[in-house]
């Protein structure tokens, strides 16, 4: 089901056009990825999604659940706060409450009954293991905690769509993976999640769907498996390991047409321009000259290099 919908909306600051003709839909279980380089307008879309900005030009809707029609979000965000929870990049919390006054402290905004707010409360200290430090001040505790308990109180109320701006940033890679890991779990028990970031390969491993920023707009949005599809053919990558026989096969392989290879030393990296026809060149020169190989893989195209494809150009 169809939750909320983007129909050429646009948004300009005095003459700074930041997005132009945005059509973009969001849909129920969805985990959308927004990516883009920085000042592209990742966090301009994201706030027009979730109603926090009007936009200039264009229409952002809501589908109703009740009639199936859409609806101007903005003009019913009251009505729809109940289901929205928001993370922005810098920790929304107040850092001189403790972990349980905070959840109390945002769970009291959307009026929910004392009984289902403890109740909220107690399920969400356990899941984001932050029960032993229910009572500690939130300036008390390290960057992962104050992360795990941002996230805690954008969702305290249970809502159906979690929108999330750059949610691992300055995170170091343990700590990255945590917090997605907790994220794919709130999009398994039915959240619809759109998370805004810089980390590719975090929205290539945990993403449904993405949605790439550029010059103004979204240059492309969908399935991630459809958006790799016209890249497959022409952007595969051969990894060979072989220290002793690296430079005969850097010989060998010279003169084939390919994009580039890279010597990473223990590897060489080879972007050809015909995957099968190097393959088999490859593999006949590794029988031939008697070489010993390490590892071989064959890499399909990554969404750093899609996106590298469409920013660059």
């Amino acid at each position: 089901m169809e939750l909320i919908k983007l129909n050429q909306a646009s948004k300009h600051y005095k003459k700074h056009k930041v997005l132009d003709k945005v059509n973009l839909t969001i849909k129920e279980s969805d985990f959308l990825g927004i990516i883009g380089r920085s000042g592209s307008g990742k966090t301009t879309l994201l706030n027009l999604l979730a109603g926090f900005i009007e936009p200039t030009n264009g229409k952002v809707s809501y589908v109703s659940r009740v009639d199936q029609k859409e609806h101007c979000l903005n003009r019913n965000l009251h009505k729809l706060k109940k289901h929205i929870g928001f993370t922005p990049q810098h920790n929304s919390f107040h850092h001189k409450l403790t972990v349980k006054e905070n959840l109390f402290h945002f769970g009291k905004m959307y009026n929910l009954k004392r009984k289902t707010l403890m109740s909220n409360i107690k399920s969400l200290l356990e899941f984001t293991r932050l029960f032993e430090f229910r009572n500690h001040r939130a300036d008390e505790l390290s960057a992962g905690m104050q992360k795990r308990l941002d996230i805690a109180c954008a969702i305290v109320h249970k809502p159906k769509i979690l929108f999330l701006d750059e949610p691992t940033a300055d995170l170091d890679p343990t700590l990255r993976n945590e917090i997605l890991q907790m994220l794919k779990t709130v999009n398994e028990q039915g959240v619809t999640i759109v998370m805004a970031s810089h980390h590719h390969d975090e929205v290539e491993q945990n993403c449904n769907k993405v949605a790439i920023v550029h010059n103004s707009g979204v240059h492309t949005h969908g399935l991630l498996e459809d958006i790799k599809k016209p890249y497959h053919r022409d952007h595969f990558t051969i990894n060979v390991h072989s220290k002793k026989d690296k430079d005969i096969l850097i010989k060998n392989l010279n003169h084939l047409p390919m994009k580039k290879m890279i010597d990473h030393g223990n590897k060489l990296s080879i972007y050809p321009t015909h995957i099968e026809k190097t393959m088999s060149y490859l593999l006949n020169v590794v029988q031939k000259e008697q070489l010993y190989l390490h590892d071989l893989d064959l890499r399909k195209v990554s969404l750093t290099e899609i996106f590298e494809n469409i920013t660059n150009k």
